[in-house]
């Protein structure tokens, strides 16, 4: 009876600490609040490059300016995943996958946040609020776009191309001088989304089409052979260049029989700073040169989210407060100091302001009137990725390929873009 009685008190004992716990727990979700009795704000983002640290000098200053709200930034590579499993109350989230987020009923409609924190869509450039605003709502705050990028090296290139006649004529230069020397460098793979896309939007083709995307265009065939006549027939890039090409061409020295280099690299903005380091005064920056029939740039953003988990007032008000102080000139020049080129016109104009400073943010920002978002498109990269993962390939590496050959692949690519367009909740 002993051994049953003090089994009974230590059950009861454990019983009782666990409720403690738990009460504890309940108490501090509900309010919401820390330790340090302020209330806790979980951000969670994919930072985890050199952007990061921009990021988080952000959200520490938000911290140290008022004792009410703590701002707790996670960034986590593989942030989608742990969003999707955990409970945060703001993620970053690529413009292109706002509508997937959003039928999967993951956000939420973001505006009354930023009516709180006395945020309008007069706030941005209109190229930011097309890739956020999801049936007539806002379902993030745009916060920057990153399109792809034209570096040159200003010992071959006196002036940035701006048409692929300039390109060509740069090509005949440069193989004067050496066989090794190239225009610009086309990848068969890596950044091929942004080139695909940026041909569409260089020749007014609208591939969404209903909730999915729609490749199978002749004339859409057509802007994407140019990507082929570009290394077979005008050969202004070597041929057989791998993941990255464009950029590892660029960064390279030509030396005879061994290695290509290029002048030019329609790439990514993220790239600038070992650009930079490498080649310092002598990298020029600019935005794309028209390739095909009119102006357009394509690229991606970052938005911020609002999870449809969040519902308490306090967290509300929170968040709110951060994204006032996040969407000043003051604050938000530190992403500029990042590489990236925010929305934001106020900062746009302080931008502007000092182009030197802000050399990458800048030239980024003059592409913003051109800017074509992403389809608004349910789980758009598995849409994408018959595209990204073997037509370009094909294109670009087979010397022989026809338009009707190229028509083939876009077919069976906007067959499966139907058949995951079909998995979309809201169809």
């Amino acid at each position: 009876m002993k051994k049953i009685s003090k089994w009974l008190a230590l059950v009861v004992t454990v019983f009782l600490v666990l409720a403690g716990c738990s009460g504890g727990g309940d108490s501090s979700e509900k309010s919401g609040k820390g330790e340090n009795g302020k209330v806790q704000i979980s951000f969670i983002n994919g930072f985890t490059g050199g952007d990061g640290a921009y990021m988080k000098k952000i959200t520490d200053a938000f911290n140290a300016s008022q004792d009410k709200y703590e701002v707790v930034e996670l960034q986590e590579k593989d942030h989608y995943t742990k969003f999707k499993s955990g409970n945060y109350d703001l993620v970053v989230i690529h413009g292109n996958n706002l509508e997937t987020y959003k039928q999967d009923g993951l956000i939420q409609d973001i505006t009354p946040v930023l009516e709180k924190a006395g945020i309008s869509e007069a706030d941005f450039h209109q190229a930011g609020i097309d890739a956020v605003k999801l049936d007539d709502a806002m379902y993030a705050v745009p916060l920057d776009i990153h399109p792809l990028t034209m570096f040159y090296n200003k010992e071959f290139v006196k002036e940035a191309p701006k048409t692929y006649e300039d390109l060509v004529k740069l090509n005949g230069e440069l193989q004067a001088q050496s066989k090794d020397l190239y225009a610009l460098g086309v990848p068969s793979s890596g950044l091929v989304e942004f080139y695909m896309l940026m041909i569409a939007a260089q020749n007014g083709i609208d591939i969404d089409k209903d909730g999915y995307m729609n490749f199978a265009q002749p004339e859409y065939a057509d802007a994407l052979m140019q990507f082929h006549d570009m290394i077979w027939k005008d050969k202004v890039s070597p041929a057989g260049l791998g993941l990255d090409g464009e950029f590892q061409t660029f960064m390279k020295e030509a030396q005879e029989g061994k290695a290509y280099q290029t002048a030019v690299a329609l790439t990514g903005p993220w790239f600038y700073g070992g650009a930079k380091e490498k080649y310092a005064d002598n990298l020029g920056v600019a935005p794309i040169p028209q390739i095909g029939s009119q102006a357009g740039a394509y690229g991606n953003s970052h938005t911020i989210a609002l999870p449809t988990n969040v519902k308490d007032e306090e967290k509300l008000a929170g968040i709110a407060e951060y994204l006032k102080f996040m969407y000043t000139p003051e604050n938000l020049i530190n992403w500029a100091d990042g590489g990236q080129a925010p929305v934001h016109l106020a900062t746009l104009e302080k931008i502007s302001a000092d182009q030197d400073t802000y050399q990458i943010a800048y030239q980024n920002s003059q592409q913003f009137d051109d800017y074509v978002s992403a389809p608004q498109v349910y789980q758009f990269g598995e849409q994408m990725r018959y595209m990204n993962e073997s037509v370009f390939s094909k294109l670009v590496t087979t010397e022989k390929i026809t338009k009707d050959d190229l028509m083939k692949e876009l077919e069976q690519a906007t067959e499966m873009a139907k058949q995951i367009a079909a998995t979309a909740p809201q169809q």
